[in-house]
C-alpha cells in the first residue's frame, strides 16, 4: 500500500491584527503621522530656534508608518514628508518646486535613508513571515508526530495482547495433546511384546512428543518475554548462593547431553540476592545456547566467581567468532545471527532476550566477549547481597 506524505498546510498570513492595524487605515494614519512630524520643525520655527530637528521626525513617522500598516502607507507618507519639506523648510519658502534639480538634489539623502527604512521593514517582515510559517510547520510535523507515536504504542499493546492471548490459548490444547500421546505411548509399549508390529507406531509417538514439547517450549519462551517486557511478572527475590544454584541446574543439563560441561566454583560462597526460579531459566538458557552454537567435541565452561560488589558467572564456548554488529544485536528478541538461519539448528532468537530481562530485572548485567583466542563467553553481573540484606 502506498503511503501518501502528508503535507503541512500552505502559510497563510496572520490576520488577527487589532482593527486600528487595517493596511485601509494606514492611509489616514500616514497623513497623521506626517503630519505630527510637521509640528516639529514648524514649532521651532516660530519660536525662532534654529531648524536642528528637521528630519529625524519624518524619519520616524515613516518608520512607525511602515512598521504598523505596510510599506503603502509608508510611501504616502514618504511622499507627504518630502512635499512639506519642499514647501515649508527648503529655500525659497511657500512653494513646490521639487521638479528643479537644485531641490531633488537636496532631498536625495533624505529620500535614501528612508527609502533603507522601508527595505529593512520589508526584511524585517519577510524574516517574520518565514518564522512564523516555519514555527506553523514544525508544529504540525510534532502533531503528526505525536499522532504517529500514539498509533505505534497503540499498535505495541494489541501485539503483546495477541501474544499473551495465542500463547495461552495454545497452551491449553498442546497439553492435552502431549498428554494424550504419552498415554497411549505408555499403553502401547506395554503391549509391544506381543504385537512387534506397533513398535514404528512408538517411534512416531515419540516424535510427536518431540515437537509437542518444542511447541509447548515455545508458547512458554513467547509469554516469558511479553510478561517480562512489560513488567507483569515480577521476581521474588531471595538470598541465594550462585554457585550452589548453577551446579543444581548444570546437573539437569548434563543428563540431557552427553557433552563435557565444565564447571569452576569457588570455595567461598557468592552470596547474591535472586529469584531461583527465574534464574535458573537464565543459567539454562546460556548453557543450551553454548551447546547448540558450538562444535560437538569441543567443552564448555562455566566458572563464577566475583568482582567488588558483584558476583559473576561466566559461560564460554567455542563456537565461531561474533562480529559486532552481532554482539550488538544478540539480546534482541527474535534476532538470529546469518550462521544461524542458515544452519539446521532449531531457535526461534527469544532466548537470550530472556536472560536480559531477568536480568536486568535483578538489577544486573549481560553481555558477550567474542575473540578467536579467548572464544565466546557471555558473563552475568549481579548485585552481591550486603551484610544488612544478609541478616
Amino acid at each position: 500500500m502506498k503511503v501518501h506524505e502528508q503535507q503541512p498546510p500552505p502559510f497563510q498570513a496572520d490576520h488577527h491584527h487589532p482593527w486600528w492595524r487595517s493596511p485601509w487605515l494606514g492611509y489616514p494614519f500616514a497623513v497623521l503621522f506626517a503630519a505630527a512630524a510637521f509640528v516639529i520643525p514648524l514649532s521651532e520655527r516660530s519660536l525662532g530656534i534654529p531648524n536642528m530637528f528637521v528630519e529625524p521626525p519624518f524619519v520616524i513617522a515613516t518608520f512607525l508608518v511602515g512598521w504598523f500598516w505596510g510599506i503603502g502607507p509608508a510611501l504616502l507618507a514618504l511622499l507627504l514628508e518630502i512635499l512639506a519639506l519642499d514647501y515649508w523648510i527648503v529655500p525659497p519658502l511657500g512653494g513646490i518646486r521639487f521638479f528643479l534639480w537644485p531641490e531633488i538634489a537636496s532631498f536625495v539623502p533624505f529620500m535614501l535613508i528612508q527609502l533603507l527604512i522601508l527595505v529593512l521593514i520589508v526584511v524585517q517582515k519577510r524574516y517574520q513571515q518565514q518564522l512564523l510559517h516555519a514555527s506553523r510547520a514544525a508544529a504540525h510535523h510534532a502533531e503528526e508526530l505525536a499522532e504517529s507515536n500514539a498509533r505505534l504504542q497503540q499498535a505495541d499493546r494489541i501485539k503483546d495482547q495477541f501474544l499473551s492471548m495465542a500463547s495461552h490459548e495454545l497452551r491449553t490444547p498442546v497439553t492435552r495433546i502431549q498428554g494424550s500421546v504419552q498415554l497411549l505411548q505408555r499403553r502401547l509399549k506395554r503391549h509391544s511384546e506381543q504385537h512387534p508390529e506397533w513398535l514404528p507406531l512408538c517411534d512416531a509417538l515419540d516424535a510427536v512428543v518431540r515437537q509437542t514439547q518444542q511447541l509447548t517450549d515455545l508458547t512458554n519462551t513467547m509469554l516469558d518475554i511479553n510478561a517480562l517486557r512489560s513488567g507483569k511478572i515480577p521476581v521474588c527475590l531471595t538470598p541465594c548462593d550462585l554457585g550452589n544454584l548453577c551446579q543444581q541446574v548444570l546437573e539437569e543439563q548434563r543428563s540431557q547431553t552427553d557433552r563435557s560441561i565444565d564447571v569452576h566454583v569457588p570455595a567461598d560462597p557468592v552470596e547474591v540476592s535472586v529469584d531461583a526460579g527465574r534464574f535458573s531459566q537464565v543459567v539454562r538458557n546460556l548453557v543450551t545456547n553454548a551447546l547448540k552454537y558450538s562444535p560437538a567435541n569441543t567443552p564448555i565452561c562455566v566458572e563464577i566467581n566475583q568482582r567488588p560488589g558483584e558476583g559473576i558467572l561466566m559461560v564460554s564456548n567455542e563456537r565461531p567468532v561474533l562480529s559486532q554488529e552481532q554482539v550488538q544485536a544478540l539480546f534482541e528478541p527474535f534476532y538470529r545471527s546469518p550462521e544461524a538461519r542458515s544452519s539446521a539448528i532449531p531457535g526461534w532468537g527469544l532466548g537470550l532476550a530472556i536472560c536480559q530481562a531477568i536480568v536486568l530485572q535483578h538489577h544486573g548485567r549481560i553481555w558477550v566477549e567474542s575473540s578467536e583466542e579467548k572464544g565466546t563467553t557471555f558473563f552475568v553481573a549481579l548485585p552481591l547481597l550486603t551484610d544488612a540484606e544478609g541478616a
